[in-house]
């Protein structure tokens, strides 16, 4: 495993700008051939709900793990929060052994603010050791606008390497439907390639209107560093977001 890596994810609620140095680019709306021959992604970030999170609502993260190894996440810093987590393992066949699975984070505020949450992937006897990850969210919390949603309003996850090296693949996902004037544009810090994007609509009947589908991003960067890939959801006409997120990736050499 490698060592001294940080994947630093930024989340931002639908009430700031973005606020990223580059191109916007949206994704096409045409049918796409699927043809991703040569791209092959080592971290796939799916970006599975971006509505604005209001104090007392859910933010929930997650990651890949596996105990087995001796390996986990151990929280590190998440003052102002309320944190509850779970560890969920893959299926696995009876008498497997060493199967991993995925670490749960669940994360509230009771007031409105900007909080940290840091957690990483470390033996816990190892005290004087590097982690082997470190993995941080910036979570942004405003005031609360009435009874908070009982479900997780903020979902994020990750799945492959979560410290991709230069020149390989980052894979970012998120839900939408362009039937209904919104489009997911998104920005690309310098230094940071899109190498391709595109829009794939769900499966459905011929004929068949409104239906949504994904849109999908493909990133790489040929120098080490963190950069900052974000995108908002809006109409053409109009100037404010709807939604939005912003996922900082950092590779290494």
């Amino acid at each position: 495993m490698k060592k001294n890596i940080i994947l630093f994810i930024g989340l931002v609620c639908a009430v700031l700008a973005v606020g990223i140095v580059g191109t916007a680019i949206a994704a096409s709306h045409e049918p796409q051939d699927n043809n991703t021959t040569g791209i092959t992604p080592e971290l796939i970030v799916s970006v599975e709900k971006t509505a604005t999170v209001s104090a007392g609502e859910q933010v929930k993260f997650i990651v890949p793990g596996n105990p087995t190894t001796g390996y986990r996440w151990i929280v590190t810093d998440a003052d102002g929060l309320n944190v509850t987590e779970e560890f969920i393992q893959a299926t696995q066949e009876e008498g497997m052994v060493g199967v991993g699975g995925w670490q749960v984070f669940v994360l509230t505020a009771e007031n409105a603010g900007t909080y940290t949450f840091t957690a990483e992937y470390k033996r816990s006897w190892e005290t004087d050791a590097e982690p082997v990850y470190t993995f941080t969210q910036t979570v942004v919390v405003t005031e609360s606008s009435g009874e908070a949603a009982e479900e997780p309003v903020y979902v994020i996850s990750f799945d492959g390497m979560m410290n991709p090296q230069v020149n390989e693949v980052v894979k970012i996902i998120v839900p939408g439907n362009p039937t209904t004037g919104y489009v997911w544009n998104a920005a690309a810090a310098d230094g940071l390639k899109i190498l391709k994007s595109e829009y794939l609509p769900d499966e459905h009947e011929e004929g068949m209107t409104g239906v949504g589908g994904t849109y999908v991003w493909y990133v790489t960067a040929e120098n080490a560093g963190t950069y900052t890939f974000g995108a908002e959801y809006k109409r053409s006409w109009e100037t404010t977001a709807a939604e939005q997120f912003t996922v900082n990736l950092t590779f290494i050499e």
